[in-house]
């Protein structure tokens, strides 16, 4: 696989990430004001700071999530037991539903078809699919580097989506009309690549570059992400 060069982009902090700016110094001839000022600082650095995912057992059955946003990973799985309210034809939300439409009408109207490969996947047709490539590859490490355990994949969600043009399928799709248009222009809708190119990216999400896989998390969050960024989740939240 050819990764897509890198671009330096410089990002604007959103302002659940900014940092705060300094206090105003406070006089030494003060000492409770410099503890209040202390302890508010701490605070605020404490409330900037995202909880740790501490669930286990039945806590697994609602996902973890961070500043509103939902995260499904290696790190962050979720039981069988989650099954999120879905939408016809692909599984997905309702909002993701509709944001999906706009995108989609939004392609078309530039001279690109958007099509919807795979959205909603169930706990036990992951676990089904993962089985099956493991057998297929004849590696199991390289299946687990592009089809996520059971209970680790977004699909279980309702809120990613594979696409593609109806042809062209792989990493050939960042090459392809849809590909190319997605990275610049999905989030305006409210998605981002998922899994950017890099083995350092591959490191922070747990998984391979996959140019056909998007998230939705809604615009007032994906507008934070360059076009044509490689910005992951994780860093964006601040998580591993």
């Amino acid at each position: 696989m050819t990764p897509l060069p890198t671009r330096t982009i410089e990002l604007t902090p959103s302002p659940s990430g900014s940092v705060p700016p300094s206090a105003t110094p406070t006089s030494t001839a003060d000492p409770a004001a410099a503890a209040a000022s202390a302890s508010a600082s701490t605070a605020s650095s404490e409330a900037a700071t995202p909880a740790a995912d501490t669930r286990k057992g039945a806590a697994l059955d609602e996902p973890f999530t961070v500043k509103g946003i939902v995260v499904v990973s290696p790190k962050h799985p979720i039981s069988k037991n989650y099954v999120p309210k879905t939408v016809k034809p692909n599984g997905l939300t309702a909002e993701t539903q509709a944001a999906m439409d706009k995108m989609v009408k939004a392609a078309k109207a530039d001279g690109v078809t958007i099509k919807v490969r795979s959205g909603y996947r169930s706990y036990a047709e992951q676990a089904k699919i993962l089985a099956r490539k493991i057998i297929e590859y004849g590696d199991e490490a390289k299946a687990r580097r592009y089809n996520a355990e059971a209970g680790k994949s977004e699909h279980q969600t309702g809120l990613a989506a594979d696409l593609w043009d109806g042809v062209t399928w792989g990493d050939a799709v960042k090459d392809t009309k849809v590909g190319r248009w997605l990275w610049k222009h999905a989030r305006e809708y409210g998605f981002i690549l998922r899994y950017p190119p890099g083995s350092d990216k591959e490191k922070i999400t747990g998984y391979i570059y996959e140019p056909w896989h998007y998230r939705y998390i809604g615009v007032a969050d994906s507008m934070n992400f360059p076009p044509n960024t490689d910005l992951t989740l994780e860093e964006y939240l601040g998580i591993e």
